[in-house]
């Protein structure tokens, strides 16, 4: 069951769908909710209206992990990256090339005892 943050913010979105705030907001409060697939729908919408909006690849690179989805991450990481740097958005591109790092440096082997 939705939260009632979730619900709020759904109401507002019926009034000003093109709101890509409100989107990266949807997205944000699914992923507190742990309903993942949800939120990597809502963070698909604030790019597609705000394609410049970096923070969002951060959230949808992370909603796309949770699902298993790396290799679709990667490529958003890479994308959240690719604008960061036009846009001069640092904390956000500094946090995707930290996790895009890890994913393409794949699960770490325990050393052997």
């Amino acid at each position: 069951m939705p939260s009632e943050k979730i619900e709020r913010i759904k109401k507002i979105l019926a009034m000003e769908p093109e709101s890509e705030m409100l989107w990266l907001s949807l997205g944000q409060a699914y992923l507190a909710d742990e309903s993942p697939v949800l939120a990597a729908e809502a963070l698909e919408k604030a790019i597609a209206l705000k394609p410049d909006y970096t923070v969002v690849y951060e959230h949808l690179g992370g909603a796309l992990e949770k699902v298993g989805k790396m290799e679709e991450a990667m490529a958003i990481y890479r994308k959240g990256i690719e604008v960061g740097r036009k846009t001069g958005d640092m904390i956000p591109l500094e946090r995707m090339t930290a996790r895009l790092h890890r994913l393409e440096k794949g699960p770490r082997s325990e050393p052997a005892a």
